[in-house]
């Protein structure tokens, strides 16, 4: 299939999932190569008719020469200058769901007719959507003023002899990469907190807990209507279990805590949701174009911050820190498992001595947790000397996008390991889950099976793990995802 864009409306996270994950193409439907064509021609009589007007990169240098209006031999061999640089980036490769999320929104500004862009330039863009093998895309050392050398990495080979004026400029500046790889990060965020959400459940009926924690009488209490969906992701998992069998007292505060953590994780999606969704309709160019219409006689130019996307990376961060907290408050659920005071199970099956024990894992999700909340360190502005008399300010994008996708890999594996020490409780106390879990429950044992020898648990953790990131990334369909909404 071929998605249609015609305007700023057609870029949704629906959108990004359908080309980023699904590997559909794109194309220009008839009312945006209207526009797009009407903005071309506006801006190329503007640079004619109005001496003297100044166009950051179009009838000025770069840099500090961005006061200088330059001859038009000098314009026109600037806007047909090969690119000075390729990639600087070095390290783990950005796969291609993400390089994909970060194209597609790179024709937000040239939809909107904003870019006033070459048509042609427009369309080689979109093309690289079209199957084609995607420029390789190193994460580590990404991170510059604005989201330049990303930009260059992805469309230095776009630039040079068929460049026509504004093309290079529109397509090395503004913020190309954020959109998409905010979009990439939320869709995956809802996905992940639903499994969280059904991994938690599955302890806290392995451990026969009460469910007064998540009562929905609790709702019109609380308030927060992101605690009131993770009281009923947690009623939908656990119901129809057997009440008899739950124990009356008050549960460890690991678990009692969970419709707060779940409900601010939940909370945290929602605000990278919205700040995906906002980046995904804005224009962020610079400079950006209004034609006469907007401002006659001959329109202008106007120069901005667009590159610059602080949601962006902040958005990114809070995310990390949300996965770092669940980390810590699986890894204490793990070992409040392996206790015989807490699930009432006897203390000798859940011993270091048994064959039936998944209890060292315990020490080990301590360690991955720890690891988590380092990796959650936040991104923030580095300090930057300048360059060539600019006084440039770098945006921590790919950081802050590195540091969660790490976190939120981390939080994968405590997960992994809370689902398989509940699986071992279940078993070796003899008790099917609630309806609601059955399902998953198959789905982790058949790739973290019961234990009933030795043998390397910390490979079926790593490949519990590599299962739930697979559906995350919607490279499976399991563990009850279906595609996330736009």
């Amino acid at each position: 299939m071929t998605l249609l864009l015609n305007d700023l409306g057609d870029f949704t996270l629906d959108a990004l999932r359908r080309v980023a994950w699904e590997g559909e193409a794109v194309a220009f439907g008839a009312a945006a190569v209207r526009r797009m064509e009407r903005a071309r021609r506006s801006f190329l009589a503007m640079i004619e008719q109005v001496p003297g007007v100044h166009v950051y990169g179009v009838t000025t240098g770069y840099g500090d020469r961005a006061k200088t209006i330059l001859p038009p031999e000098e314009q026109q061999r600037l806007a047909r200058m090969p690119a000075f640089l390729k990639n600087t980036a070095v390290g783990e490769v950005l796969p291609d769901r993400a390089v994909r999320a970060m194209i597609f929104s790179r024709l937000i500004n040239f939809v909107s007719g904003h870019a006033a862009v070459s048509l042609e330039t427009a369309r080689a863009v979109a093309d690289m959507l079209d199957g084609r093998p995607l420029p390789r895309v190193p994460l580590a050392g990404l991170d510059s003023p604005g989201e330049l050398l990303a930009l260059y990495t992805l469309y230095s080979h776009l630039m040079g002899e068929k460049s026509q004026p504004r093309d290079q400029n529109a397509l090395r500046n503004g913020s190309g990469c954020a959109p998409g790889l905010l979009g990439d990060a939320a869709l995956r965020a809802r996905r992940r907190a639903k499994i969280a959400a059904a991994v938690f459940a599955l302890s806290a009926d392995a451990a026969r807990f009460s469910h007064d924690p998540w009562d929905p009488a609790l709702k019109p209490l609380i308030k927060d209507p992101h605690e009131g969906a993770a009281i009923d992701l947690l009623q939908g998992f656990l119901a129809g279990g057997a009440s008899a069998e739950r124990a009356q007292w008050q549960p460890p505060i690991s678990w009692r805590s969970l419709t707060r953590m779940l409900g601010h994780v939940l909370h945290t999606v929602s605000l990278l949701e919205e700040a995906a969704l906002t980046a995904l309709s804005a224009v962020n160019d610079n400079p950006v174009f209004f034609d006469e219409t907007a401002a006659p006689p001959h329109g202008r130019v106007v120069s901005t911050g667009g590159f610059h996307v602080p949601s962006a990376y902040h958005g990114l961060n809070w995310m990390a820190q949300a996965w770092a907290d669940l980390a810590v408050i699986a890894a204490r659920q793990i070992e409040q498992l392996h206790k015989g005071s807490i699930t009432g199970l006897p203390d000798r099956l859940w011993s270091g001595e048994s064959r039936h024990s998944t209890w060292f894992l315990s020490l080990t999700a301590y360690e991955i947790a720890n690891r988590a909340r380092e990796q959650a360190q936040p991104a923030l502005i580095p300090l930057y000397p300048g360059n060539d008399g600019q006084t440039d300010i770098v945006m921590p994008l790919f950081a802050a996008y590195e540091k969660e996708g790490k976190t939120a890999g981390t939080l994968d594996l405590c997960l992994a390991i809370l689902a398989a020490s509940a699986s071992q409780a279940l078993q070796v106390a003899e008790r099917s889950p609630a309806p609601g879990l059955s399902a998953f429950l198959d789905e982790v044992r058949g790739h973290f099976p019961v234990v009933r020898s030795a043998r390397d648990l910390g490979a079926d953790a790593e490949q519990l793990a590599h299962a739930f990131g697979a559906a995350i990334d919607g490279e499976r369909d399991a563990f009850g995802l279906t595609p996330a909404p736009g």
